[in-house]
């Protein structure tokens, strides 16, 4: 009978090849902690382990964006406040002006505090974002925005920069809209006395009573008759039509012009006429120019000096306005940048867990395997050394 080891042997050596293979990958990830540490060991996870990653690289410059962009906004948040602080202040000086005991000299002195708020409000608005750029540079400005200092203009283009996953984070505020083009008057229209007057009448800014009726067009109201029975008539000066005539005129009480209303007070005389037009738009810094102007003004009549003060009051409270929408908005995009941000940490969460399942080994499991494949290897280890030994002269010793 012939009895065949050398198949066997070969059988057994092949096994304990294999676990020692076994035993090495098994190894080889424990020590660097990967279940697959190329495509071979498993293509498919393999593959979403790859799209995981691409997806945190991307998560990660998203981020980097977002915190950029929540900086600047903080600052720009920071400069809008003070901004609106000198405003304030601004505002304080002119109503104090209003007070029919100061002098030139009394007013003078508030236009020369106002010179000072001015110069601290155009350096905010040439605040920089610490990078070489400036928050309120629109879409991109390496030199200040606001060049010149008797009248500032902005240089840059209007609109903002925006960066990261879909443009979502601004890293710039528009500066043309929070300084430059801001509405005078009371925002829909301005008033003023004609040049010609004789009374000591004058305008008030007025106010809207009826949106509905706004028509953009421009209104004369001329005074007419003899002192104790004056009337006013209504002309439309840009389709220059009479819309209303001999109305008795009565100092203080409202006349109503296309929705639009406005009170005459004073003394205003017969041949006198005050106008009504669109609002214009211009820089914080020109009204700004204006109040300084209107309080280093000596000998002004205190009708023309009231109209003209409560008129620049008017297009103040507009910049007053203009700013604090703007801060509004800066609030909006730091809520969206802190929402970003939280989003952006749950999601880089679990595409982190997501390519930890994928790619990194079960170092608890690995180590039972890693046991249990040694338990195998010294079987098969001492199964090989019995047939080994195995010899036909033994068996038939």
């Amino acid at each position: 009978m012939r009895v065949a080891t050398l198949n066997t042997a070969m059988q057994a050596l092949a096994a304990i090849e294999n676990r020692q293979a076994d035993q090495a990958r098994l190894q080889s990830q424990m020590s660097s902690g990967l279940r697959v540490q190329s495509p071979g060991d498993d293509p498919v996870a393999a593959a979403q382990a790859e799209l995981a990653r691409s997806r945190l690289s991307h998560l990660a410059q998203d981020q980097r964006a977002n915190q950029l962009s929540g900086s600047v906004l903080s600052a720009a948040d920071g400069a809008l406040g003070q901004g609106v602080n000198l405003l304030q202040a601004v505002r304080e000086n002119l109503v104090a002006a209003g007070d029919a005991a100061y002098a030139d000299s009394d007013r003078q002195a508030l236009g020369q505090q106002l010179q000072t708020l001015r110069s601290q409000l155009l350096a905010v608005a040439n605040t920089g974002d610490g990078a070489g750029g400036f928050i309120f540079g629109g879409q991109g400005s390496t030199s200040q925005p606001f060049s010149g200092t008797s009248n500032p203009a902005y240089t840059p283009a209007a609109g903002q920069q925006r960066i990261g996953e879909d443009a979502n984070y601004a890293t710039t505020v528009d500066g043309r809209a929070a300084f430059m083009n801001l509405p005078l008057g009371n925002g829909v229209f301005t008033t003023a006395s004609a040049a010609g007057n004789t009374g000591s009448g004058f305008v008030t800014p007025g106010d809207v009573v009826d949106p509905t009726q706004i028509t953009g067009h421009g209104y004369a109201i001329s005074i007419a008759g003899s002192p104790g029975a004056l009337t006013y008539s209504v002309t439309d000066t840009t389709s220059n039509t009479v819309l209303s005539s001999g109305t008795p005129f009565t100092a203080d009480s409202p006349i109503t012009v296309a929705g639009q209303r406005v009170t005459i007070s004073g003394a205003p005389a017969a041949g006198d006429s005050f106008t009504l037009a669109p609002a214009g738009r211009q820089s914080v810094f020109k009204t700004l120019d204006d109040a300084i102007a209107l309080l280093k003004t000596p000998d002004m009549p205190r009708n023309t000096f009231t109209e003209k003060l409560q008129g620049v009051q008017a297009s103040l409270d507009r910049a007053l306005d203009g700013l604090s929408l703007t801060r509004s908005q800066v609030g909006a995009e730091m809520r969206n940048v802190d929402e970003a941000a939280s989003l952006n940490a749950a999601q880089t969460q679990g595409a982190t867990q997501r390519r930890s399942d994928l790619r990194d080994v079960d170092i608890a499991s690995a180590i039972t395997q890693l046991q249990t494949g040694q338990t195998g290897m010294d079987a098969a280890l001492k199964s090989y050394m019995s047939i080994g030994k195995t010899s036909l002269f033994q068996l038939l010793g």
